[in-house]
């Protein structure tokens, strides 16, 4: 145990940056900022007038409403999959939420810390209807549309290996471009995120019903928001704030509620006792939580509100439900 500890203390002692640093940065700009997807519904999407919204969106705002008492000091960049790593290193961003996908093989590669899950979702090809009925085998020898540098590049060539298939990987570096090759057949199907692809298939070119999305999972994809692994108090902020979306919707706290303690559980508010009692380690002003909640929700509404019934793609939270309800999504106890 010693032994461990030691080892702890010499690699954070020497860490380049010293903890806190991000905190500080952000506090002395007055803003968070925050790499989102160039364009995906339902997670990033900017719309005429300039307003961003999406689930990974929600989640710089309620990052912005802990470290800053303000959801609005928040600025985003929209980043293609190739450059989020670069500019989360960089420092041209302090927080990366786009739709990335946790694995060790980044960890280990970037040197970055991922969060902790903000939605599940699993690897699947997207077909035109009249070949869904040959199912994946209608993609054999075929085009099919990926986005450069995501973990479904490597994956497409896994699914040819465990099925004997061959495909031709053309990649792209928006789904935007993916969906227009696949909408004009020079694609004959796309795959990535099950999730990017119902978006897609609903926003795309052509109707929903041109379009087949094939049962089959082919990988584990939880998405999951990226920090740098050298501020140990930013990285845990991010924790907490994940965990606080998590633990308000288990304890039934609203975003109406968030800022109403007489309209709170007993449950409710000793959960908010508990991670304020945290501000000081955490770095931030008290009644943190409450912010995060009342500018956002908790993550039942921010999963509806983005992807679910209140919004215009209507998808079930499936892997998403609460750990209770049978779903895979559950908060560290504060």
């Amino acid at each position: 145990m010693r032994y461990i500890v030691a080892l702890f203390l010499v690699f954070f002692t020497s860490c380049p940056v010293f903890a806190g640093a991000t905190l500080d940065r952000v506090n002395r700009l007055g803003v968070v900022r925050c790499g989102v997807a160039d364009w995906l519904p339902g997670f990033a999407l900017q719309d005429e007038n300039g307003v961003w919204s999406g689930m990974d969106v929600d989640f710089c705002r309620a990052m912005a409403a802990a470290a800053l008492a303000d959801p609005d000091k928040v600025s985003f960049l929209p980043l293609t999959s190739r450059a989020r790593f670069t500019a989360l290193l960089s420092k041209e961003v302090d927080l990366l939420a786009r739709n990335t996908t946790w694995t060790i093989g980044r960890s280990a590669a970037f040197g970055v810390f991922f969060v902790g899950p903000i939605f599940f979702t699993s690897q699947a090809f997207m077909v035109r209807a009249s070949d869904a009925a040959a199912g994946l085998a209608a993609l054999n020898g075929a085009r099919v549309a990926v986005i450069r540098g995501a973990t479904h590049e490597k994956n497409l060539e896994d699914v040819a290996e465990k099925t004997g298939l061959t495909f031709e990987a053309v990649p792209f570096d928006s789904w935007e471009q993916a969906l227009t090759a696949l909408g004009s057949g020079d694609c004959r199907g796309a795959t990535g995120d099950r999730i990017t692809l119902m978006v897609g298939r609903l926003r795309g070119p052509g109707r929903p019903d041109d379009y087949v999305i094939l049962p089959e999972y082919y990988s584990k994809e939880p998405i999951s928001p990226v920090v740098r692994f050298d501020d140990p108090q930013w990285a845990t902020l991010a924790q907490a704030v994940r965990a606080m979306l998590l633990a308000a919707e288990e304890y039934g706290l609203t975003q109406a509620a968030a800022s109403r303690p007489e309209a709170q559980s007993l449950d409710a508010r000793l959960l908010l006792g508990r991670a304020d009692a945290l501000s000081k380690q955490l770095g931030v002003a008290p009644g943190w939580a409450a912010r995060v909640v009342s500018a956002v929700g908790n993550y039942g509404e921010v999963f509806e509100r983005n992807l679910g019934a209140g919004s215009p793609f209507g998808l079930p939270r499936g892997f998403n439900r609460q750990w209770k309800d049978g779903g895979l999504m559950w908060a560290q106890p504060f």
